[in-house]
């Protein structure tokens, strides 16, 4: 932030509680004294920055200078690990970060004022910690920065965003390696984008989760389900077929484990047992529906 106080505010174009949130934003700046409006950068960010009427309305009651930062890979959500719009976001001048997720909160504007004041050394009589429905998180922790990138990984896979999702989880594992959740969750990603066949996208799952021993048995499943696939890639076929038996044995209802099971049949051209495993997942995934 330059050496200033930065106040970032995230949006969705297609959401009336994003409106809401600019004017309460808004309305906690117009009690900021003018000398200090200086120190402050003000920020909202978006991902579909061609509505203009959303743009102009939050430009037109601005009581000081804003910037619209356009975010469509989801760069911004994933620094500061934001999941729901709208969220607002200060970051003092040590670096401190505090994200305060409206939602549905009556008491939302003391909270940020009372936060946005401490930043710029601004007496305020009001406390945060008396504002006990609006949640504030202080993120700075090396477990606290990899799932803020993880959780910007899943909601880019939702969105069939899969390189992205990679990016944001692979920045997640170079954070914090020693974590299961994340080292998993990242081959699973892998896993999902190198399905057509990618020796390189199996020697690293290998890599990420031959150490990794899962509490559940849907867990455990998950991970013999990743070491299976990338066995079978790397054509060691009597090893994958048997994790997956084992993988099936954990979670009897995973329709992927039967799926790559298939795979590995039809590999050895037992097409009767392809067959079975293959309509058995497509059983699974009907159930599921």
């Amino acid at each position: 932030s330059s050496g200033k106080v930065l106040i970032l505010t995230f949006l969705s174009s297609q959401q009336g509680r994003s409106l809401e949130a600019v004017k309460d934003v808004y309305g906690v700046l117009s009690s900021v004294p003018e000398e200090k409006l200086t120190s402050l950068q003000v920020a909202f960010v978006m991902q579909n920055v061609d509505n203009k009427d959303f743009i102009a309305a939050i430009q037109e009651e601005a009581p000081c200078a804003v910037r619209i930062l356009a975010d469509d890979q989801y760069h911004i959500w994933g620094e500061f690990g934001i999941i729901a719009t709208p969220t607002i976001v200060i970051s003092g001048l040590q670096g401190t970060v505090l994200c305060v997720k409206p939602g549905l909160a009556y008491d939302v504007v003391p909270v940020v004022k009372s936060r946005l004041f401490q930043a710029l050394g601004l007496p305020c009589n009001i406390s945060p910690d008396d504002a006990s429905t609006v949640r504030t998180v202080a993120n700075s922790t090396v477990s606290a920065k990899a799932k803020r990138h993880l959780k910007t990984a899943r909601l880019l896979m939702e969105k069939d965003r899969v390189s992205s999702a990679i990016e944001q989880a692979q920045m997640a594992y170079e954070i914090d390696p020693n974590s299961d959740e994340v080292a998993v969750e990242l081959a699973g990603f892998l896993y999902r984008a190198g399905r057509t066949g990618r020796v390189g996208q199996a020697q690293k799952v290998l890599m990420l989760v031959s150490e990794v021993s899962g509490q559940k048995q849907r867990d455990k499943a998950r991970i013999n389900l990743l070491l299976g696939w990338a066995n079978r890639e790397l054509g060691r076929l009597e090893e994958a077929e048997r994790l997956l038996q084992k993988g099936i044995t954990q979670d009897p209802t995973s329709p992927r484990l039967f799926y790559e099971l298939g795979r590995i049949y039809q590999t050895h051209n037992d097409s009767e047992r392809a067959m079975q495993a293959y309509f058995r997942a497509l059983q699974l995934i009907y159930e599921e529906e």
